[in-house]
């Protein structure tokens, strides 16, 4: 399912700045859809609440980009004495539509035991 960010952005915007701006004005909307599921990685793991962070938007091709971003999620489980805190880098492409950001599907689900296997 493709996440928007409904704003107010000219269909030609190139400047990457900008848009880094806008996405970080509304990252608490698109919050889940760019953590995923820890699940992937630990059943114990939850995101670190604030830490999701843009690094940079660039342009790949007119009217599409890539937002390259960070997030930690914190590990914790007593009975295997864990407390961490990983630092997870991604990347996710979007596209600039009438009077929003449409960001591709981002697969980060946890896979199924089948998939596992």
């Amino acid at each position: 399912m493709s996440v928007r960010i409904e704003c107010d952005v000219a269909q030609h915007e190139t400047d990457c700045a900008k848009l880094a701006t806008i996405i970080e004005r509304n990252i608490l909307k698109i919050t889940d859809s760019l953590v995923g599921d820890l699940q992937w990685y630990s059943a114990n793991a939850i995101l670190v609440p604030g830490s999701l962070r843009v690094i940079a938007v660039e342009m790949t091709e007119t009217n599409r980009f890539k937002l390259l971003y960070d997030f930690q999620w914190n590990l914790f489980n007593p009975c295997l004495d864990l407390n961490e805190i990983v630092t997870q880098n991604e990347q996710v492409s979007f596209r600039i539509c009438p009077a929003a950001l449409v960001f591709e599907p981002i697969e980060n689900q946890r896979p199924s035991p089948g998939d596992e296997l």
